[in-house]
């Protein structure tokens, strides 16, 4: 029920007992850190760079080499919502309050509203790559 290969991103929900990762293995897991329990698994046909867990627990933000995936969390599946051209996403973020999230591409920050998928803004100015955010 592990990963098989590296470990590329990891965030917890801030309402349930629940750690998201992410890894080079193609899949997506949901953790239950207070059974220790693996909650939901998924495998994708691409690599899983970043993620990020709506406060609410019932979104995923998932970044992959080509795109990044905004995910609804069902009670035995994790199924893609809507799709963003953010390619190679290596760090994806919710707001505190979850009604916004930003995505970084190399040098630039791409900000979009949760529940209507609008792009809000992109914040560039970055000399280097954005490691954070």
């Amino acid at each position: 029920s592990f990963h098989s290969g590296q470990v590329t991103g990891v965030d917890t929900c801030i309402r349930k007992p629940l750690v998201a990762t992410c890894g080079l293995d193609k899949s997506v897991r949901i953790w239950n850190y207070v059974d220790k329990t693996l909650e939901l698994s998924k495998y994708f046909n691409e690599e899983a760079h970043s993620i990020a867990f709506h406060p609410s627990g019932l979104h995923l933000l998932v970044g992959f080499s080509d795109k990044m995936r905004l995910m609804n969390v069902v009670m035995d599946d994790i199924r893609p919502f809507k799709e963003f051209a953010v390619k190679a996403c290596r760090e994806c973020r919710f707001s505190n309050g979850g009604h916004m999230f930003a995505a970084v591409n190399g040098n630039t920050i791409n900000i979009f509203a949760t529940y209507t998928c609008e792009n809000l803004g992109n914040l560039r100015g970055h000399n280097g790559k954005v490691r954070s955010v």
